[in-house]
């Protein structure tokens, strides 16, 4: 499942910086919260053989710059507070940093749902920053770089960002909920480091000696060490791209013929009922431009301030225009459209809303189930029902697929985490899956060994480092368990994963919309992960991250089925069913609770039964299944062994 932008791919290559008498790592800077109860390293780059002194907490530390210019030295652990001051200096030079903290640091990564920032949760969480936001969490925002030549010692930027109501915007969703709940439950200030990238597989974010196991992720990741190669297929994608879209441009009638203005002629424009698929229209498998049109009409009173325009998502670009003008656009079809119409362009009675949509895979549509509405103080126009369509250009062949190297093996490793992995850290918060949709099946051993990697390279030696990651959500059309579902078998993977040491798991079935990549509710997958941080690495217990299959009994045409974590007992949302597999068939069965942690089911009517299988589907239909607070049952799949 591809979540990056439709553009021109990112070629990133590292150059070291140009020696100075003194640099800093980016990571150590002013607002930094350093992890307590540990000691911590600074480090930097200064000129060949020059001393370095780092003045901090009435203790004076000093190194000696190698012959490389690199330099470090090793601060006393220190509880958590602050603030706290650091002078470094060198060469005649000094530097100066302040508001520093000691707290827990967590490392936050993976794909679009950890990148995705607080900025695209703000119409549903507008409490966020009306409360007082809390200074004590800050965030470091990894640049976004791959390099195939090997492990980076240091980043090339970044900067540690203290929250705020103007700074909350820039922070990750799921980790900002994460970090207000530990801070609630712990009082102890917060450092995420955000390193996460939206499309990208797991293979992106492992190392080279994660992959030993898959040589030929290895083999494609060495690759592209090869500048000139690097720069080919950039330019020959970026060439490929531009080409599609500058015919478009020079075709698109709409545009020649300017349809974006009110008085545009609507002869031969066809009906088509909105939100929904263009293929409604006899536009299946469509490469190109359809513009769509409404005529609004509204009251003075609402024409005479400023209004807001939502329109869901729209596959897969957009340009709308207001009366004429343009009031926005979107590049690619995930983010919402959220436009802001400024006052004085609507009119009292008539007015045209006009969308010009660029279809480049042959998906066209307007998403189903989203707001669709033009609203203001004074009201909402709903926009769903018929609306005038015609086809600006129609190419004979989809958009050439972007490259982007971020998501070929060990380049996000060796620029986003290798530098990083001597900066001490709580735990890490991983929430990613999606891009390995296309071969599930070998997730279960990639998500493992990375899983391993990561907590090998940063664990202490008293003690295994605390990995929690979110469990994929519903995704698509609600549909039958099906033992072939991509996502059914990433979830499951994930699941497995708890049993490698210092694993926790935020169950986010539920929290999933059916109709988006990236659903809104991140408070509550935040939430659940910090739940699970109480858990694993507060030690405090409860029922995270959900009831978990534990085994079945079977005998006299019934399985007994049993769960672990359930709180104070299994409770369902509706009828609870199963599906269970016999000669092929599928049969779907209901389930009756048996007590707080079992669940049975009748399978009297099914001859020879041999799997069953619970919530196993891309959007399972049944799911109905939680523990007393309120968790969700993990999906299972298990055969049944004959009791004889």
């Amino acid at each position: 499942m591809r979540d990056s932008a439709l553009n021109s791919p990112r070629l990133m290559c590292y150059n070291s910086p140009a020696m100075s008498s003194l640099e800093v790592s980016p990571l150590i800077g002013n607002g930094m919260v350093l992890q307590q109860g540990v000691s911590v390293p600074v480090w930097g780059r200064a000129a060949p053989g020059a001393w370095v002194s780092v003045r901090f907490m009435d203790r004076l530390h000093r190194a000696k710059a190698g012959s490389d210019g690199g330099w470090r030295v090793l601060l006393d652990a220190q509880p958590f507070g602050g603030p706290h001051e650091m002078t470094i200096s060198a060469s005649g030079r000094k530097t100066v940093l302040r508001d520093i903290y000691f707290g827990d640091v967590w490392i936050c990564s993976g794909q679009s749902n950890m990148e995705l920032t607080m900025q695209r949760l703000r119409d549903d969480f507008p409490d966020e920053w009306e409360a007082p936001v809390n200074p004590l969490i800050r965030q470091f925002k990894v640049p976004q770089e791959c390099d195939f030549s090997g492990p980076r010692r240091d980043l090339s930027g970044g900067r540690w960002t203290v929250a705020s109501p103007d700074t909350l915007h820039e922070f990750s969703g799921t980790a900002w909920f994460f970090a207000d709940r530990v801070f609630e439950n712990h009082g102890v200030p917060i450092g995420l480091v955000n390193a996460a990238w939206g499309g990208t597989p797991v293979e992106a974010w492992m190392s080279r000696e994660a992959l030993a196991a898959f040589p030929e992720k290895i083999a494609l990741g060495d690759k592209y060490d090869d500048p000139a190669l690097r720069g080919q297929i950039a330019e020959q994608s970026e060439s490929a791209v531009k080409a599609w879209h500058d015919e478009l441009t020079i075709w698109d009638r709409g545009l020649v013929e300017k349809w974006y203005k009110p008085n545009a002629t609507i002869s031969q424009w066809g009906k088509i009922t909105l939100p929904g698929n263009f293929s409604r229209a006899s536009l299946d498998r469509f490469y190109g431009s359809i513009w769509l049109r409404r005529q609004v009409d509204i009251s003075a009173e609402f024409a005479r301030g400023g209004s807001r325009l939502w329109l869901g998502t729209i596959t897969d670009a957009d340009t709308v225009y207001v009366n004429g003008t343009e009031v926005g656009s979107t590049t690619y079809r995930y983010p919402p459209r959220k436009y802001v119409v400024p006052a004085g362009l609507l009119n009292e009675g008539e007015n045209w809303i006009v969308v010009r949509v660029v279809c480049c895979n042959g998906m066209g549509g307007v998403t189903e189930g989203k707001d669709f509405r033009l609203f203001s103080d004074q009201g909402s126009v709903e926009l769903d029902g018929t609306w005038e369509y015609r086809v600006g250009m129609r190419s004979y062949k989809p958009c050439p697929e972007p490259f982007f190297f971020q998501r070929q093996p060990m380049g996000l490793f060796n620029a986003m985490i290798a530098p990083m992995l001597d900066f001490p850290c709580k735990g890490i918060l991983w929430y990613q899956g999606e891009s390995n949709e296309s071969n599930p099946g070998e997730y279960r051993d990639l998500f493992a060994a990375h899983v391993a990697d990561w907590q090998g390279r940063w664990s202490r030696a008293d003690d295994d480092m605390p990995f929690l990651f979110v469990q994929l959500p519903i995704w698509g059309e609600p549909g039958e368990n099906d033992e072939s579902s991509p996502w059914a078998i990433l979830r499951d993977a994930q699941r497995a994963a708890l049993s490698l040491p210092a694993t926790g798991m935020a169950a986010g079935l539920d929290l999933g919309e059916w109709n988006d990549l990236h659903p809104i509710n991140k408070r509550d997958v935040g939430r659940r992960l910090a739940f699970a941080a109480e858990r694993l690495v507060f030690r405090n217990r409860n029922s995270s991250p959900g009831p978990l299959f534990r085994g079945m009994k079977y005998g006299q045409g019934r399985l007994l089925l049993v769960f672990s974590n359930c709180g104070m007992g299994l409770v369902a949302d509706g009828e609870p069913h199963v599906t269970v597999i016999a000669g092929g068939e599928h049969h779907r069965l209901p389930a009756e609770i048996r007590g707080p942690d079992c669940l049975s089911v009748d399978v009297s009517s099914v001859e020879d039964p041999e799997r069953i299988l619970y919530a196993w589907a891309g959007n399972p239909r049944d799911r109905q299944l939680y523990n007393s607070d309120g968790l969700p049952a993990i999906p299972f799949r298990a055969d049944i062994t004959d009791p004889s």
